[in-house]
């Protein structure tokens, strides 16, 4: 058979028999060199990709003659990731990494900034790699690198989105804002704070819509970029910019990263207070040790060192317990005060430690009496009247003892501090139980209720932020239906409890 013969064999089994088409694609190659064009190449990749045919013997060789030409080298790319990169795991995708990076110089990256209908297979295979190397263990030097590979300004901008097993819409961050988030983050691990400086404002600066709270990530590389370049007072000025903010004011870490510039600067006053707020914020005990270390040597700047103690208990139970290794530094801290065994374990210790955190955040702040008179539903949240007769929010969070359930505290009398949150909105905090109200207690008392639902038997009412009842037909109106709507106020009496509510009696319709 000609060439020709054979390019056009080659081609009409692709669908049928891409095996075939394979065999016909080398043999054209072997005995047809001079002849072998971008056309048998075409061929050869797409009965590959049908195929799914790995070890092809010379197609490394072949792709590499060609890898100018758009189609083979976009073709090439979908063949890598089809067979490489598709539906494999984290472990499966770097163990085909040594044959993945062989293809990788002959393929070129798409620009789809302004269309992205088409994706880039280029990307899509580096990106996978970021993806692996990030698993479990971030390989900095790795991810670095194959950053490196690709042209931000030839990635898309926009994210997209897709719908889990229970219906949920999930948005995924744009491939441009992905980049950048593995970029700097590999800047900020290998300590090449110019480049994380530069990259970190560029991404603020060019993408429009975050997720992942990569915004803050980005700002908080930023300043870990200044306190290597030893610009600390910058570095202050983006740290108390992000803590003050809604997601920032969540992150332990922040705080921790804060406080340790202060105590560097041995501003160990103001140092304690941020680690004091990183300690509330952070409830996992096996995140707490090299806190709880950094604590002890603030706690010795400031005389305190008896009260370090605490804090190596909870080190020393942790190293019992294989929390973490016994590093040098956390095993000077327990053999200074001679510790060989505590009692309780690590995240009971830590746990206790709760407590002390909040009552020495607010130990010069004045405290205050109020009423708990609201909790939300979903137990995060409620209000306080206090004695002058205004109100102030507080959360689950605000309590001096950590609560798995706050809705018991109800009507509660309590003692609390004044503070503010990250909108510096005033928020009450260090809250503490005076006198916790029983639910008979309020038997016999008035309120003011709302109509939610009229029966055949009654009247089914909410009132007192929270709580609902029943007014039973034996106590109404014959002819309360034509009385009562819903939402109409009436005035309560509480009559009793039982096992379905509070029995209620109507007063009068307001």
């Amino acid at each position: 058979m000609t060439k020709r013969e054979l390019q056009d064999s080659a081609k009409g089994f692709i669908q049928k028999d891409p095996s075939k088409a394979i065999e016909i694609c080398l043999e054209i190659y072997e005995n047809h060199a001079e002849e072998f064009n971008k056309f048998d190449a075409v061929n050869l990749l797409q009965a590959a990709r049908k195929a799914h045919k790995t070890n092809i013997i010379k197609l490394q060789e072949i792709v590499g003659k060609f890898k100018e030409d758009e189609i083979v080298f976009s073709l090439c790319g979908w063949y890598i990731f089809d067979n490489y990169i598709k539906n494999k795991s984290p472990q499966q995708i770097l163990q085909f990494e040594n044959i993945i990076g062989q293809y990788l110089p002959l393929l070129k990256q798409k620009d789809v900034s302004l269309n992205n209908q088409y994706p880039c297979p280029f990307y899509l295979i580096v990106s996978n790699l970021w993806a692996a190397h990030s698993n479990n263990l971030f390989n900095a030097n790795k991810i670095f690198d194959y950053c490196k590979i690709i042209n931000p300004d030839f990635l898309s901008k926009e994210s997209s989105s897709y719908t889990t097993n229970e219906g949920r819409d999930v948005e995924q961050a744009s491939p441009y804002e992905t980049y950048f988030q593995y970029y700097t983050k590999a800047c900020d691990k290998l300590n090449k704070a110019e480049e994380a400086l530069k990259a970190c404002n560029l991404a603020l600066s060019s993408i429009s819509e975050f997720h992942y709270d990569n915004d803050l990530w980005f700002k908080m590389r930023i300043a870990r970029a200044y306190i290597k370049l030893n610009n600390l007072d910058l570095a202050e000025k983006q740290y108390l910019e992000i803590i003050n903010s809604k997601a920032g004011s969540s992150k332990y870490f922040l705080f921790k990263e804060f406080s340790e510039i202060l105590f560097n600067q041995k501003r160990y006053e103001e140092s304690w207070e941020k680690s004091l707020r990183s300690a509330i914020v952070l409830k996992d005990v096996k995140f707490c040790a090299s806190l709880l270390l950094h604590q002890s040597r603030i706690l010795v700047r400031l005389n305190r060192i008896n009260e370090a103690k605490r804090f190596a208990e909870v080190i020393y139970a942790g190293i019992q317990e294989g929390l973490w290794n016994n590093s040098a530094k956390y095993q000077k801290l327990v053999n200074y005060f001679e510790l060989k065994e505590v009692t309780g374990n690590a995240k009971t210790l830590f746990k206790k430690l709760y407590s002390y955190y909040k009552d020495e955040l607010y130990s010069d702040s004045p405290s205050s009496k109020g009423e708990i008179i609201f909790i939300h539903k979903n137990g995060r949240f409620g209000k306080i009247k206090c004695t002058d007769e205004s109100v102030i929010n507080f959360t689950k969070n605000s309590f001096n003892k950590a609560h798995h359930r706050i809705d018991k505290f109800k009507n509660a009398e309590i003692s609390f501090v004044s503070d503010y949150d990250y909108k510096a909105d005033p928020i009450a905090e260090n809250i503490k139980i005076i006198t916790l109200k029983k639910e008979d207690e309020i038997i016999g008392e008035i309120f003011k209720g709302k109509v939610q639902n009229i029966v055949d038997f009654g009247i089914f009412i909410d009132f007192d932020s929270g709580k609902s009842g029943l007014s039973h037909i034996s106590v109404l109106e014959s002819n309360f239906k034509e009385i009562y709507d819903a939402n109409d106020f009436v005035k309560i009496k509480i009559i009793k409890k039982t096992e379905k509510g509070y029995s209620l009696k109507i007063l009068e319709k307001l």
